[in-house]
């Protein structure tokens, strides 16, 4: 007698598929990618009111990436469960499976350059000009990028903690920064020169208290000056 067919109801399938797409996002990264990204598309989408036309298009374009990553996910682990040494074939498989995700994200690039140009070119634009007319917010911007960038500069050194040690010297960096923006704030040279030796002194004490070396507390003073400084001519502020 010929084996029976398991055979599915209509729900059992649909759940079958959902956990397909759940075990997918749990365990690819890129699928994880796929969800952020789909919800940012959204989120704009009703941001920036695009036409009905438009979101038909977005919608397609976002299934197709979510279709050939799903396909690319099934044709890896088949792969993996068949061979278990490596194999040109194999490889062939999963490069050509890979480069369907790709031809798709790209495909979806072009088409969201397309729709969200225009409108997020005002966007950038009057975001520009109101931090440009807005010293108190660009110096708030300011220093969240120095500290992004100190951070940043500490990492690639792997000394000391994020918050304490190493190079460069955070403390120095965020006063060098204050020192740059109240030049570009005040003509009163005597307010200048007050905050330049609050700057020496910040910078002092770092090294007293042995958190950083003299050279560590130079490097922060200058990363801070001169990117603040940067941003401020950028800026025009």
């Amino acid at each position: 007698m010929p084996d029976k067919k398991e055979t599915h109801t209509i729900r059992e399938s649909f759940n079958f598929a959902i956990e397909g797409v759940v075990e997918a996002i749990k365990t690819e990264k890129h699928m994880r990618f796929h969800v952020w990204a789909t919800f940012m598309v959204i989120i704009l989408s009703f941001m920036y009111g695009v036409t009905k036309s438009e979101f038909i298009i977005l919608a397609i374009t976002i299934s197709l990436v979510w279709i050939t990553e799903l396909i690319n996910t099934a044709v890896e682990s088949s792969i993996d469960i068949v061979c278990k040494s490596y194999h040109p074939l194999a490889k062939n498989a999963k490069d050509m499976a890979a480069g369907a995700v790709l031809v798709a994200a790209m495909n979806s690039l072009i088409v969201g350059y397309v729709i969200f140009d225009e409108k997020l070119d005002i966007i950038f634009r009057q975001t520009f000009e109101f931090l440009r007319n807005s010293h108190k917010h660009v110096v708030s911007i300011i220093f969240v990028i120095v500290i992004v960038a100190v951070i940043w500069v500490k990492s690639y050194h792997k000394e000391g903690t994020p918050l304490k040690g190493g190079m460069p010297s955070g403390h120095s960096a965020l006063a060098a920064s204050i020192w740059v923006n109240i030049f570009f704030l005040t003509e009163n040279i005597k307010v200048f020169l007050l905050t330049f030796f609050l700057m020496l002194m910040v910078m002092q004490s770092r090294i007293e208290g042995k958190i950083h070396t003299p050279l560590e507390t130079i490097y922060g003073a200058l990363l801070g000056g001169g990117l603040t400084y940067f941003l401020l001519v950028v800026l025009k502020v």
